[in-house]
């Protein structure tokens, strides 16, 4: 298992009821050793339109959940302006990529498995040390397999472009992409996040052949991966949960419809004990 230093980035706006289920599944981790935990807080007042998109008071609550919590090696990038979450993420991977080999990105609402890290750390060993065409990890939140399958599935991972929201990325790799999201990075970065041009940013996907309708910023790492054809590995049986019914780019009757609430169960007592997984 991969025992050396992994740096934790946490993305954080305005949501600290979610945020604060996501700090408590990461206190119940099996493993912490050599974790260090930074915080990338957005701040309250837009710094494009200059209007107010938070409460202050949600984002200094955002910020008394980290440092209330019990994580160790905590580390704070506080954003006195709400830059939007394309800058936000852009500032914690260029910051952890320089710092760490290997790095995860969490975003605010989700719940991890309490193995989540430690088979994060047996992937990295497994995979990530020695296959240089696999650009990040993750122990999935959709179960790619049936119900009743589950059982023997438990220890299989699988190469999947889809993108998740607790993610293990190699460094080396992102400056890779780097060149490529940056083409995307180019278009957002200057213009209010939640008011960037969906028609300029599909023009430009399509101009390179990749034809998707999102264009959020994990659009923007997709086509990235598009571009060099870097992979993402990934769990088939879940072991996270997305709780962000209510976000940026969910509503209830998204969550309903790409039934995230039906990813249970996640929590698994031989997690304690997988050293290894098989690619299928």
């Amino acid at each position: 298992m991969y025992s050396l230093k992994l740096g934790i980035g946490l993305i954080s706006y305005d949501r600290p009821h979610y945020f604060k289920q996501v700090i408590e599944s990461l206190e119940k981790q099996t493993y912490l050793q050599n974790t260090d935990f930074h915080l990338f807080q957005d701040g309250a007042k837009n710094k494009f339109s200059g209007r107010c998109g938070a409460y202050r008071r949600n984002i200094k609550s955002c910020i008394d959940v980290f440092t209330n919590s019990k994580l160790p090696n905590k580390g704070y990038h506080i954003n006195k302006l709400n830059v939007g979450n394309a800058i936000n993420q852009f500032e914690a991977v260029e910051y952890l990529s320089k710092k760490y080999d290997y790095f995860m990105i969490i975003e605010d609402d989700v719940i991890l498995s309490t193995n989540y890290l430690r088979m994060i750390r047996i992937l990295i060993e497994q995979y990530l040390l020695e296959d240089n065409n696999i650009f990040s990890l993750g122990l999935s939140f959709t179960r790619l397999c049936k119900l009743q399958d589950i059982n023997q599935n438990l220890n299989k991972v699988k190469l999947q472009n889809m993108h998740w929201w607790a993610e293990c990325w190699r460094s080396k790799n992102w400056l890779k992409i780097k060149p490529y999201f940056i083409q995307y990075y180019n278009l957002v970065k200057a213009v209010d996040y939640m008011r960037r041009d969906p028609f300029i940013i599909k023009r430009f996907f399509h101009s390179h052949g990749f034809n998707i309708p999102q264009t959020s910023q994990d659009a923007g790492k997709d086509f990235a991966l598009f571009k060099t054809g870097l992979k993402r590995l990934t769990t088939v049986v879940n072991r996270g949960f997305y709780i962000g019914e209510v976000g940026m780019h969910f509503r209830p009757q998204t969550y309903k419809r790409f039934r995230l609430g039906e990813q249970k169960p996640f929590e698994f007592e031989s997690d304690k004990i997988i050293d290894r997984f098989e690619l299928i």
